[in-house]
């Protein structure tokens, strides 16, 4: 059997955060969020060919907010994919709540669906911080659902946190890193604001009512997240993740990896069989073409070998291990070590990369740069 990742996007949520882009909506009635669920469990028997001969490793339930919906759904939707395929025996399971969302009832449940890892949103403990993002709780709400979710027997609990937010200062982060030290969680991932248009704060921005940090101390307040986690053995393994050795996410390290997934749900994407899909981005479309018996994919491109090879490139570089040459080479049919000459031979000289026998990292100064990094390695066509 192929391994197989399983993403299902939950597009619902009580309110809307200010930078948020996905594709996500006010869960007002609870007829829509069962029509939806319906479709979602009759687009995951649309995929029963593919299940069957899958063994599932990761399940991760997005959005949105999957908290925010009934926490039977949660139960059905794992159980559906069971009904088609073999779920691995160390299988993670994979829920993003958020607090203000969750009672003891949802936890409950979840545990019973076999859910065995939560993702949860803290972003920053200053509260008025948290007001100007949109998020719906205080820092004592966070507190709250995280011990409950430790009493519950959660013992694989990630924690987001934002910097570069507007206003944000370098002691902002030294509050976070000291509750995140009390609360003991095994993996915090750490990203920094991107405005995205059409966005509440990308509007407030270009108005003029809000001002980022500048680069410098978001620079900062990034190497801040990273020496003083390493220091509570929380350490980085990828850009903007940390975790405790073992607990590092399963299913992201699918995506870092450059293997098959399925993305299930509204504006859900999948990579399979060396083609990427996307579903449909409106909750309209999607169900239609559910309803007609159709999966609901609007976009489809066939992944080149040269394209699939910097993509795998460009990922395994975001990790800390980097990537292996040997196995790209017995991969793409390529001399790894030919082909990029040159790059390599710059990226060194400028003190970007490592090249270690058989592997390629980026060094500290290449992670401030990625992205400079990654366009080096892209093809040439």
């Amino acid at each position: 059997m192929k391994p197989l990742s399983i993403y299902l996007h939950i597009p619902f949520c009580v309110s809307k955060c200010a930078y948020c882009d996905f594709v996500s909506y006010k869960a007002t009635f609870a007829h829509s969020v069962e029509d939806y669920m319906t479709h979602v469990i009759q687009e995951i028997e649309l995929y029963h060919k593919t299940l069957k001969d899958s063994e599932i490793k990761t399940i991760y339930f997005g959005g949105g907010t999957p908290s925010s919906v009934d926490a039977k759904w949660i139960g059905r939707l794992v159980q559906a994919i069971k009904t088609h395929s073999v779920l691995a025996s160390d299988c993670e399971i994979t829920i993003e709540v958020n607090p203000g969302t969750l009672t003891n009832d949802k936890i409950n449940q979840y545990l019973a669906a076999g859910v065995n890892r939560v993702s949860m949103g803290l972003q920053t403990t200053n509260d008025t911080l948290l007001k100007t993002i949109g998020r719906i709780h205080t820092t004592n709400d966070f507190i709250v659902t995280y011990q409950a979710l430790r009493d519950a027997g959660f013992n694989n609990i990630n924690l987001d946190l934002m910097f570069g937010l507007p206003g944000q200062t370098i002691e902002d982060i030294y509050h976070a890193i000291d509750l995140i030290q009390t609360l003991n969680p095994e993996h915090v991932s750490a990203y920094g604001l991107k405005l995205e248009e059409g966005t509440p704060m990308y509007e407030a921005y270009n108005k003029g009512l809000i001002q980022l940090v500048d680069e410098a101390l978001e620079r900062e307040m990034y190497h801040t997240i990273d020496t003083e986690l390493a220091k509570r053995k929380i350490y980085a393994y990828e850009l903007s993740n940390f975790a405790k050795p073992g607990f590092e996410s399963k299913h992201n390290l699918v995506y870092w990896r450059n293997k098959p997934y399925l993305g299930l749900g509204v504006s859900a994407h999948s990579k399979l069989n060396g083609i990427r899909f996307g579903n449909a981005m409106t909750l309209k479309t999607y169900q239609e073409k559910i309803d007609q018996g159709e999966k609901p994919i609007v976009s489809e491109e066939i992944i080149d070998t040269e394209d699939d090879c910097f993509e795998t490139i460009i990922l395994g570089l975001r990790l800390n291990e980097g990537i292996n040459i040997l196995d790209l080479n017995n991969l793409y049919a390529i001399n790894f070590k030919e082909k990029y000459r040159d790059v390599l031979s710059t990226l060194i000289m400028e003190e970007l990369i490592l090249l270690e026998d058989e592997t390629v990292k980026l060094t500290a100064l290449g992670r401030d740069l990625a992205n400079r990094v990654f366009l080096a390695f892209y093809p040439d066509k």
